[in-house]
């Protein structure tokens, strides 16, 4: 496992910038900001942390026959799936084709990035939903019917930023786990970044006093704790699926937010 970088940024921004966003109830409750990017235009850091840790993971294994397939969930309007695509292009070996789909819960967002990243697919589907039932056929589940489209029977890297703690959220635990399972299934790489467990009491408090509204599934979740306690928990999940912990960034995002890295032992 690689650790590189020391960098810790305060959540002041992140605070600030939530305050500001004047988004709708549904929007708060589930993230699917429509002014995202006004407050995270740049992203300069997650990017360069990205960067250098892909660039020498993908190169240290044998490059896919055709093209590389990604998938970002929680996509928002696509400007940071457009910019891991660029990232992947450009550290892969032979410059390679790089096919990006985006998934989001909100369908407006998906027509945004579809108008603006033309080749890229934006697919509008809740993961918590298509996952809850004991067998899914393909055309019920957005990614599936993608996968298929492709002729592909898992993504080459699979992307999670900022999204799973609304998943937990709304969810539980067992909503977590059954998401986890399934992109578990579906990715060669899975590229997570996690919000503590303080973002998590912010955003219980941010429902409550600008929506009126409360996460049910809340006071019952086991995966919590400050310290790390609850990232431990999602990370110690994911590797009991058969996902290798290959590095994870001591430089955090500007919204102080680690970037953690695994790979698939049963396809690598």
């Amino acid at each position: 496992m690689v650790k590189l970088f020391t960098r810790t940024c305060g959540s002041s921004l992140h605070r600030k910038a939530l305050e500001t966003m004047g988004e709708s109830n549904e929007q708060v409750k589930h993230g699917n900001y429509h002014n995202y990017y006004k407050f995270r235009a740049e992203d300069s850091i997650r990017a360069d942390i990205l960067q250098q840790h892909l660039t020498a993971l993908w190169r240290s294994c044998e490059p896919p026959a055709g093209p590389i397939h990604l998938l970002d969930v929680g996509c928002n309007s696509g400007q940071f799936t457009a910019k891991v695509r660029q990232i992947l292009q450009q550290g892969g070996k032979g410059t390679p084709a790089v096919c990006a789909v985006g998934l989001d819960i909100d369908q407006e967002l998906c027509d945004r990035g579809s108008a603006e990243y033309p080749d890229i697919e934006f697919i509008s589907g809740n993961l918590l939903e298509f996952t809850d039932r004991e067998e899914v056929k393909p055309m019920d589940d957005p990614i599936e019917r993608c996968m298929k489209a492709r002729n592909i029977d898992q993504f080459d890297v699979i992307c999670c930023f900022s999204v799973l703690m609304y998943v937990h959220l709304n969810g539980g635990d067992a909503g977590l786990r059954r998401v986890l399972d399934y992109l578990c299934s579906k990715g060669k790489f899975l590229i997570i970044e996690l919000q503590s467990w303080q973002k998590y009491r912010d955003q219980v408090r941010r429902l409550k006093r600008d929506a009126g509204e409360t996460y049910p599934l809340y006071t019952g979740l086991q995966w919590r704790g400050n310290g790390g306690a609850l990232e431990a928990c999602i990370k110690s999940y994911v590797q009991s699926n058969g996902m290798e912990l290959v590095a994870e960034s001591a430089e955090k995002t500007e919204f102080d937010r680690q970037l953690i890295f695994f790979k698939n032992k049963k396809t690598i």
